[in-house]
């Protein structure tokens, strides 16, 4: 071989080794970028599923509340057992929510991402927000010794047409106004933007319990005094609804709306402060299902934690007490027992959910504990109907510190300035299906 070609062969030979350390190269660089690529593309899937947004076609059979269509579906009869997936009312959007059988021949929609707990339409419907308080055919979940058991948030379905979706005027034979159950004027209108889902779906949810405090705010270890400037808890969170916290007082009427709206913003379901049309229907349906009367709603001393009652609890309790001021404790080890019955106006504030005799309809503590904020305007301050004032709110419900018969369930007050926060006023958070 002469010069030339053993040069021309040693160059061949470079090229090649060249050629082959370049792929070897840009291989190990595109195994990289796909190992990169893949463990982006895994953790994206989990925050997806994690969220309720995606969900793997291989895994639809193991999993009962989300069908990727009404094809094939059961339709529901008396004999279709509870919990089960069945085929959606016309005009529901399956996209968003689940058809499930609570018996009866009964069909209640549940939001994707939430689970059905237990229930029927003359007990009260649960939905969680866990799925491991997901029905199972085996446990009653619904009863109050197994409230905290239970760990999501929770609502109870107030099924109603658009007919009955209205507030009340008159309770128990009494119009309410200025001098007689409020004392002030109020908005006696129903939001037009609360009127869809109960088009669409037959009802709306409404928490189990009042708003409780949110886990990232501290709770206080002293004693507060109760004055205009004290705003403890008038902070930014997302609400709890589950049993056994401490109630979110101390709070505003624009914190308590901003907190509500906070709480849920997913593609099948979104969340707002209960209305005041909301509290009514909830009153009506409540005295429909219940052993109350319109009597128990004017007088509410036999179901609501009110400073003229003396309830059995088990829990965690704040006394509320007067001397110069109200005073309201820090909440206090869990213990059980009897609320103390006062004449003075004091009371006992008591944590979520602590007493079964507060539960109606599977829903605790609307009637006392603590005054509960709602969308409702109120039109006009105390005394100056004539005075239009969109800054104040309407409270409804009572609290633990006066009688049941000055301030009963559906006793509305609407002289409470958007900015006024105190020890006796909380919230309670309704739910928007898509």
């Amino acid at each position: 071989m002469n010069k030339k070609n053993i040069i021309l062969a040693t160059l061949i030979v470079m090229a090649i080794i060249l050629g082959i350390a370049l792929i070897s190269n840009i291989t190990r660089t595109r195994n990289s970028l796909d190992k990169i690529i893949y463990d982006a593309k895994v953790e994206t899937e989990k925050a997806l599923i994690s969220s309720g947004e995606m969900i793997y076609t291989k895994d639809l059979g193991a999993i009962s509340n989300r069908p990727l269509s009404d094809a094939n579906l059961p339709e529901n009869t008396n004999s279709t057992q509870q919990g089960t997936i069945v085929a959606p009312k016309e005009n529901w959007n399956i996209e968003t929510v689940t058809a499930i059988s609570v018996g009866n021949g009964e069909t209640v929609p549940v939001p994707i991402g939430f689970y059905y707990v237990g229930g029927d339409l003359n007990t009260g419907v649960i939905i969680s927000d866990e799925e491991e308080d997901k029905y199972d055919g085996i446990t009653d979940k619904t009863t109050w010794e197994y409230t905290t058991q239970l760990k999501g948030n929770q609502f109870v379905w107030i099924p109603c047409t658009e007919e009955e979706y209205k507030k009340s005027e008159v309770w128990n034979g009494i119009t309410q106004g200025p001098g007689t159950l409020a004392n002030t004027g109020w908005d006696k209108t129903t939001y037009t933007s609360e009127l869809p889902q109960i088009r669409k779906y037959g009802g709306f949810y409404v928490g189990r319990y009042e708003a409780g405090l949110a886990k990232t705010i501290t709770e206080f270890t002293s004693t507060q005094k109760n004055t205009s400037s004290n705003q403890v808890y008038n902070k930014e969170g997302i609400p709890q609804a589950r049993a056994g916290v401490i109630p979110w007082n101390f709070i505003d009427w624009t914190t308590s709306q901003k907190n509500s709206k906070n709480m849920y913003d997913t593609t099948s379901v979104s969340s707002g402060l209960i209305t005041g049309t909301q509290w009514d229907v909830m009153l009506k349906k409540i005295v429909e299902k219940t052993d109350l009367t319109e009597a128990d709603l004017t007088n509410s001393v036999n179901w609501g934690n009110h400073s003229n009652n003396s309830i059995e609890y088990k829990g965690r309790l704040a006394r509320a007490w007067y001397s110069s001021g109200w005073y309201l404790a820090a909440f206090g080890e869990k213990t059980e027992g009897n609320t103390n019955s006062y004449s003075s106006g004091n009371g006992d504030l008591l944590t979520t959910g602590a007493s079964g005799q507060t539960e109606k309809y599977h829903i605790y503590d609307v009637a006392g504990n603590l005054w509960e904020w709602t969308d409702e305007a109120s039109l006009y301050k105390a005394g100056t109907a004539s005075e239009t004032n969109a800054q104040y709110h309407v409270l409804r419900g009572g609290e633990c510190i006066d009688f049941s018969t000055t301030n009963p369930v559906c006793y509305r007050v609407g002289n409470g300035i958007v900015s006024h926060a105190e020890f006796s006023v909380g919230f309670r958070v309704v739910l928007y299906l898509k």
